[in-house]
């Protein structure tokens, strides 16, 4: 009531009124005040003076007396006033500072599947406020198994939170503070100032856009920086939205050591499930962008588990004929594993064989488990192009061994897939007329012979091709593309290649190379595979890469092979020798390496016949077929004029990045030094990163790309030289630390502490409703004084004390007092 009368005081006295954002405290101040025992003194002396004065009126009534005295004694009062020099003051102030800060780090973006069945109901009843967010209602029913379907980030229910109800949360603080929303994560930013309604509305908008990006959370340093930029007036209060993990910086303990010096209250509010996170991921597939129907198609990717370690899940492969409709995905194969340990990834193979030509989608996934925290990373995708088309061999031999019998015989019953031509050296000139597969001679024109995909040399004398068939084989293989498999034999291969044309095709060094059965008798063996025969699809005799080295293990021994010390230095060995021979290392039976831009393959061995033993062409054919597509591979789809690639798929922020572009076609990069990338961020602008020439490989370039921001990365070759068709290019991802997203279960410990230790409060999901009950009072902000306006000297006052003398001498003259 009093400070009414005062603010109507104030406009009356033609006070500016209050601006946005303020208030008017109105006050009376005395110039010349008078101390409280004097002013006490005086009044009481004044009562009692006047008082007794009026008692001893007889002649008039007691209730006239009474009002006499009241009269009189405001007279005194008035001359106090008067004699104090009174005047109105007005003090301006300010609404308070309240903050709102808002995690928005990467661990924010994930989705919790909590086992408190009050938490999935809080979370899934936020979900229907959250901006993009659609909750399943069928699950919403479900009591058993409410969180079954939450796919609701935690930067989605902060956004609920703040927004829902027309932004209901920030109009009840907008009331009595000014609001500061602020983000928090690898840097510290002002999303939002709020003064009055008019600013809601936007900052709302800015709420909807939030995206949970950073690459770190720097809680502690967020806080410490918001309270030192309001050290003026520190705030009412800091409420703060977070799972409490801090992973880079000061954390929060230590900066609420400072709130609390400030007495500053920190209310948190827990995001995520403080149960220890989990979750199943797949990453790193592999698999060809091209291959054959009916071939082997391996998928080869590595599962990442969380919180599952020896569980088993379910890796499925599927066809996926509509992408828009994930319920007609067809399965074609799937696998059972035990999860592995956590940040341990396990190697994962399926192997399917295609039945259909066509772009066909594929679809690798592993099956959701309960409680994961995230979904889309359990699914990968990649489109492969199935052909349906014949490979071209000729196999040429000088002897008819059992090597080449069996092989003739097999390949030509796979006319379906495999067009077949031989040469036998030493058959007569009619057999050719005879047999409608043989040839007469090696093909003389190079067209003819560069009508070929893959050819096989047998133990042939290299006397019997001329200087230009031997040409024409190596440009065959350096420029078209073509394959060659050199079968080892007893009389001329590889020797007899000494010093010819041929010897740069053998992925071979042929000094050391010798026949061991010359000098004694070789016992029976099984070849060993190396790690990469055991990956290379030529060994993919099962389903996949443990059943496949099973059967390699138990198919039948060869009794002869050739011996060689050592291979060329970018061959790569498949096979070896079971045994160290003569003090050296294992002589490499079948190796093979890229010449140019086709491939050539060496086998130390020629009796892969004895494979038929007891199952026939099952893993015999299988050997040949696989390998004759891995060396037609190149020529059947096309040469690649040049390849890019990257060390690796996906990478965490500050690992380096190696980006090699080969060119199979060493002829292309002739007497260039360097070559330029283009690297683009998807959806922003690009840059480019220059290549140097690898020394003591012309054909390849390599350099290190600066690290960017977190996201998917498009990295193109440029010109020059000049390609035909479209650029080739690869793709990479640049993703937040480890640390970011390895604790991203909430903190509750660390956030119930600085609660405690801050004088605020910590609340959850379910608690919300407490959230402003429990607030601080506001503390107004003092932010200017007018100048006093003096009331002692102003004519209503004078009016007052005239009126009062007035008053009393009419009143008393009426009585007869005077």
């Amino acid at each position: 009531m009093y400070q009414s009368f005062l603010l109507w005081l104030a406009e009356r006295l033609g006070v500016e009124p209050a601006g946005s954002g303020e208030a008017l405290e109105p006050a009376i101040r005395f110039e010349q005040p008078f101390s409280q025992l004097t002013l006490i003194a005086l009044v009481v002396a004044a009562a009692v003076l006047v008082f007794a004065v009026y008692r001893r009126e007889t002649t008039a009534p007691r209730p006239w007396r009474l009002g006499l005295a009241i009269v009189r004694l405001s007279l005194v009062l008035l001359i106090l006033f008067l004699l104090s020099e009174a005047s109105l003051t007005v003090e301006r102030t300010g609404l308070p500072t309240i903050v709102v800060m808002v995690d928005d780090s990467a661990s924010q973006g994930l989705s919790d599947r909590p086992a408190d069945p009050d938490l999935a109901r809080a979370i899934r009843d936020l979900g229907a406020y959250a901006p993009g967010i659609a909750t399943n209602p069928t699950a919403s029913q479900s009591q058993s198994d409410s969180r079954a379907s939450l796919e609701i980030p935690r930067i989605a229910l902060t956004q609920a939170i703040l927004s829902r109800d027309n932004g209901a949360f920030l109009r009840a603080l907008q009331a009595k503070h000014k609001v500061r929303i602020e983000t928090v994560s690898t840097a510290t930013r002002t999303l939002a100032v709020i003064e009055d309604e008019d600013g809601i509305a936007p900052a709302l908008e800015a709420i909807a856009k939030l995206e949970a990006s950073g690459s770190s959370s720097k809680l502690g340093a967020g806080v410490r920086q918001v309270l030192t930029q309001l050290r003026g007036v520190a705030p009412t209060a800091i409420i703060m939205f977070t799972d409490g993990q801090t992973t880079e910086g000061e954390d929060l303990a230590s900066a609420a050591e400072l709130a609390k010096r400030k007495g500053v209250p920190i209310i948190t509010v827990g995001l995520g499930d403080p149960d220890a996170p989990r979750d199943l991921e797949l990453l790193e597939l592999q698999v060809d962008e091209v291959a054959f129907k009916e071939d082997p198609i391996p998928f080869k990717a590595k599962l990442l588990s969380m919180g599952y370690e020896g569980r088993p899940v379910t890796i499925r492969l599927l066809e996926q004929p509509d992408e828009t409709n994930p319920k007609a995905d067809r399965l074609l194969k799937e696998l059972t594993v035990q999860a592995p340990a956590d940040g341990t990834p396990l190697p994962l193979e399926i192997v399917h064989l295609p039945e259909q030509t066509g772009d066909i989608r594929y679809v690798l996934e592993v099956e959701p488990q309960e409680r994961e925290i995230q979904l889309e990373n359990n699914r990968i995708v990649r489109v492969v192009s199935v052909r349906d088309q014949k490979l071209r061999a000729l196999l040429v031999d000088g002897q008819p061994r059992y090597e080449y019998r069996y092989l003739k015989t097999f390949l030509e019953r796979e006319r379906a897939t495999i067009d077949l031509h031989v040469l036998l050296l030493s058959s007569d000139p009619e057999y050719a007329e005879q047999d409608r597969v043989a040839l007469a001679t090696f093909p003389t024109s190079r067209d003819d012979l560069f009508n070929y995909d893959v050819i096989i040399l047998g133990d042939v004398d290299p006397s019997f091709l001329s200087a230009g068939q031997q040409e024409a084989l190596v440009e065959f293989v350096t420029r078209k593309g073509g394959g060659v498999m050199f079968v080892a034999g007893e009389y001329f291969n590889p020797l007899s290649y000494k010093n010819t044309a041929l010897e740069d095709l053998l992925p071979i060094d042929l000094a050391e190379a010798r026949d061991p059965s010359v000098a004694a008798t070789v016992p029976p063996f099984r070849p060993e595979l190396t790690v990469e025969g055991r990956a290379s699809p030529i060994f993919r005799f099962g389903d996949d890469a443990i059943s496949s080295l099973t059967i390699w293990e138990n198919l039948p021994p060869v009794n002869w092979y050739f011996e060689v010390a050592r291979t060329k230095p970018a061959a790569v060995t498949l096979a070896v020798h079971p045994k160290p021979l003569g003090g050296m290392d294992r002589a490499p039976l079948i190796c093979y390496q890229f010449v140019g831009a086709g491939k050539t393959l060496f086998s130390g061995i020629d009796e892969t016949w004895k494979w038929r033993f007891r199952v026939g062409d099952r893993y015999f054919g299988r050997y040949w077929t696989q390998s004759l597509r891995f060396l037609a591979r190149t020529k059947l789809l096309g040469q690649r004029q040049a390849e890019i690639v990257t060390d690796r798929l996906r990478y965490q922020r500050n690992q380096p990045i190696q980006v090699r572009v080969r060119f199979p076609n060493p002829a292309l990069a002739l007497g260039i030094k360097s070559v330029n990338v283009q690297v683009e961020r998807k959806g922003e602008g690009s840059r480019t990163l220059t290549l140097e020439a690898v020394p003591g490989n012309p054909s390849v370039f390599e350099g290190a790309l600066p690290q960017g921001r977190e996201g998917e990365y498009v990295v193109k070759l440029l010109p020059p030289p000049v390609l035909e068709g479209d650029l080739p290019s690869c793709t990479f991802r640049i993703e937040p630390p480890a640390g970011e997203l390895e604790r991203s279960q909430m903190n509750a410990s660390e956030l119930r502490r600085v609660a405690e230790l801050t004088g605020g409060r910590f609340h959850t999901l379910t608690s919300l409703d407490g959230l402003l009950e429990h607030l601080p009072p506001p503390q107004k902000v003092p932010l200017d004084t007018d100048p006093p306006i003096p009331l002692w000297n102003t004519w209503p006052v004078l009016t007052l004390f005239l009126t009062l003398i007035t008053l009393e001498w009419v009143l008393r003259k009426r009585k007869q007092l005077v």
